[in-house]
C-alpha cells in the first residue's frame, strides 16, 4: 500500500475508481429544453396580443381544421394544417405546464437518447407527437380547441423506454442504456412495467372520464398521452439500432 493520493489510500493492482459526472444528460435533451422554454418566453412575452394568438392559431393542432370548415380555421396561415401536427408540441400553456414536461423529458429521453442516438431520437420524437395528434384526431375530429404541449412526445419516450430500460431489479436504469431489448409479451410479464402501464393509462382514463375533475381533465389532452404511449411501446423497436443484428 502506497501513501494516500487525494485522501484516499492507494492499493497495488487495484483498478482505479471512476467518477461518474454530476450532470451527464444528453445535448439533444437540453437543447429541446431550451428550445421549449425559448419558444414560451417569445409567445408569452415578446409578442403582442394579436400576434400571440396567430401563433397559438398558427402552431396548435386543431383537430375540426381538417373535417368541418370552422370560420376560426380560416384565419389560420396556409400550410398550419401540415406543420400542427409537430410544432402544437413546442407551444405549452404556462411555465408548469413546461416544467412538467421538462421533467419528465429529462427521465426518459435520457435513456432512449443515450441508446438510439440524436438522429433516430428526433426522428422518434417527430414520429410520437404525430401519433398523439393522431389519436386525438380519432377520438375528437371535430373540436375546434388548440392542442398544444410536448406531453404526446413525452409519453411516446415512456413507452420507448418501458421496452428496454427496466433493468432485472424491476428498477429504471436510465446509466444502462444497452440493455436488451425485450419484446412486447416480455415487457407486459415485468410487474414493473406492468404497473406502469396501468397506473399511466388508469390515470389519464379517469381524467378523460371526468371521474379526476379536480386535474382539470378538460384542459388535459389524454388522448395525445395515450397515443403517444402506444406508440412508443409498440414501435420503439424500428428505431432502436440494438435490436438489430450486426452484419459481419
Amino acid at each position: 500500500m502506497r501513501p494516500e493520493e487525494n485522501g484516499e489510500p492507494h492499493v497495488e493492482g487495484a483498478v482505479p475508481r471512476t467518477h461518474p459526472p454530476a450532470f451527464n444528460v444528453p445535448g439533444i435533451i437540453l437543447v429541446l429544453i431550451a428550445v421549449f422554454a425559448l419558444v414560451h418566453v417569445v409567445r408569452a412575452y415578446l409578442l403582442g396580443p394579436v400576434a400571440a394568438a396567430q401563433a397559438l392559431l398558427d402552431l396548435a393542432f386543431i383537430p375540426g381544421c381538417y373535417s368541418a370548415g370552422d370560420p376560426v380555421c380560416g384565419f389560420r396561415t396556409p400550410g398550419a394544417d401540415l406543420w400542427s401536427p409537430l410544432s402544437y408540441a413546442f407551444l405549452h400553456g404556462d411555465w408548469t405546464h413546461f416544467g412538467a414536461n421538462a421533467v419528465w423529458l429529462l427521465a426518459f429521453g435520457t435513456p432512449v437518447a443515450r441508446r438510439i442516438g440524436v438522429a433516430r431520437f428526433l426522428a422518434f420524437c417527430t414520429a410520437g407527437a404525430i401519433a398523439g395528434a393522431a389519436a386525438f384526431y380519432i377520438l375528437n375530429p371535430a373540436l375546434i380547441v388548440p392542442v398544444i404541449g410536448a406531453s404526446g412526445v413525452v409519453s411516446a419516450l415512456m413507452g420507448g423506454a418501458c421496452r428496454f430500460a427496466f433493468g432485472g431489479r424491476m428498477s429504471l436504469a436510465p446509466g444502462r442504456p444497452d440493455l436488451p431489448l425485450v419484446s412486447i409479451g416480455e415487457s407486459l410479464a415485468n410487474r414493473t412495467v406492468l404497473i406502469f402501464i396501468a397506473v399511466f393509462f388508469g390515470t389519464n382514463l379517469l381524467i378523460g372520464s371526468g371521474v379526476a375533475g379536480g386535474m382539470g381533465g378538460g384542459a388535459v389532452a389524454w388522448e395525445a398521452h395515450l397515443g403517444g404511449f402506444a406508440f412508443g411501446f409498440l414501435l420503439f423497436r424500428l428505431f432502436d439500432p440494438l435490436s438489430r443484428p450486426v452484419r459481419p
